[in-house]
């Protein structure tokens, strides 16, 4: 899909959960419960979410090479300068300036950062997991909604079972081609080589036995900020649910911003919180209060720092190295 159709297509889901939710919520019923909110617990929260961005910064570090001339300060400065773009620019285009950016620094090939991205996805998308099965069976919801959480649980099953498949189908591919030799006279360009050589090597960074339990601390210590932000938030706004509800709102709200959806994730992100915390008998119009003010929180902080670091940015948003220096030339 190229990019003028992914925009069009996350105008028209914008617009579709825009529609939802002006036919059910009263506005001023929104306004008066953003009105009301608690500051203290709303800035509580945005201190949350700076911490738990340092963790997942931190994390990044580990997922790349150690040899590599970056640190960890920079990483967070080119996150939130991806956080901003993503925010402001369509077709997630933030994403491939935090490539650009990070495989401009010494020492990284594009395979290492790629790689350190899916790797970023999957740890996340496995600590949610994890989470969401944790507390699920601990979320009070109302009889009629049960078969709902019956039918995550068997979506559940079958990516696991499915992910399982996967990686032993990959286990008996690379056995099998273990034992096979090509044609001499055919080889790959070595450009190519190198960077597959250094997508693996950045992938077996997350099952290094030096960094595979701070990896996995960083990414828990990260979503449990995150859990607490939605708590305080919903604290904030009095909206009397459990810690469970709030580890809910996080896996629900991450998953739907997988969709296409305008910048921001305008209309998607309020949809999906909106329609997590009706099954708990909080109506529409808090319910929206809530995805107001997570949207804001987890938006506003993150796109403003990213916007001073662009500013204060050196480096063009450029896709190719910067040419290293010839070691024949000697300086008069």
């Amino acid at each position: 899909m190229n990019a003028k159709r992914q925009f069009g297509l996350g105008l028209l889901v914008t617009g579709i959960c825009i529609a939802l939710l002006v036919r059910v919520i009263d506005w001023s019923a929104t306004a008066d419960a953003l009105a009301s909110a608690n500051p203290w617990l709303i800035g509580l929260a945005v201190s949350c979410l700076l911490v738990s961005l340092t963790f997942k910064t931190a994390r990044w570090r580990l997922l790349l090479p150690a040899g590599a001339e970056i640190t960890t300060p920079r990483l967070f400065r080119i996150l939130h300068i991806s956080f901003f773009l993503n925010n402001v620019l369509p077709a997630r285009l933030g994403d491939v300036a935090r490539v650009a950016l990070t495989t401009r620094q010494p020492g990284l090939r594009f395979g290492h950062v790629v790689s350190s991205l899916l790797t970023e996805r999957v740890v996340d998308g496995l600590t949610l997991l994890a989470g969401f099965v944790i507390v699920s069976p601990l979320l009070p919801l109302a009889d009629s909604y049960r078969s709902w959480l019956h039918i995550a649980w068997a979506a559940i099953g079958g990516l696991v079972l499915m992910g399982g498949a996967i990686v032993l189908g990959q286990r008996l591919a690379l056995h099998r081609r273990a034992g096979l030799t090509l044609p001499g006279r055919f080889s790959w360009p070595r450009r190519l080589r190198d960077e597959a050589a250094s997508f693996r090597e950045g992938w077996r960074q997350l099952f290094a036995r030096d960094h595979v339990f701070t990896i996995w601390g960083c990414s828990w210590a990260a979503w449990l900020l995150a859990f607490a932000i939605n708590y305080l938030l919903m604290q904030a706004l009095h909206i009397d649910a459990p810690i469970t509800v709030a580890v809910l709102l996080t896996c629900t709200t991450n998953l739907a911003m997988l969709l296409p959806s305008s910048p921001g994730y305008v209309g998607v992100f309020h949809a999906a919180a909106t329609l997590s915390l009706v099954p708990f008998n909080i109506d529409a119009s808090p319910a929206l209060s809530f995805a107001i003010l997570a949207h804001l929180v987890n938006v506003v902080p993150v796109s403003l720092l990213g916007a001073v670091f662009l500013l204060a940015n050196r480096e063009p948003l450029a896709l190719r190295r910067k040419p290293a220096p010839d070691p024949d030339q000697t300086v008069a």
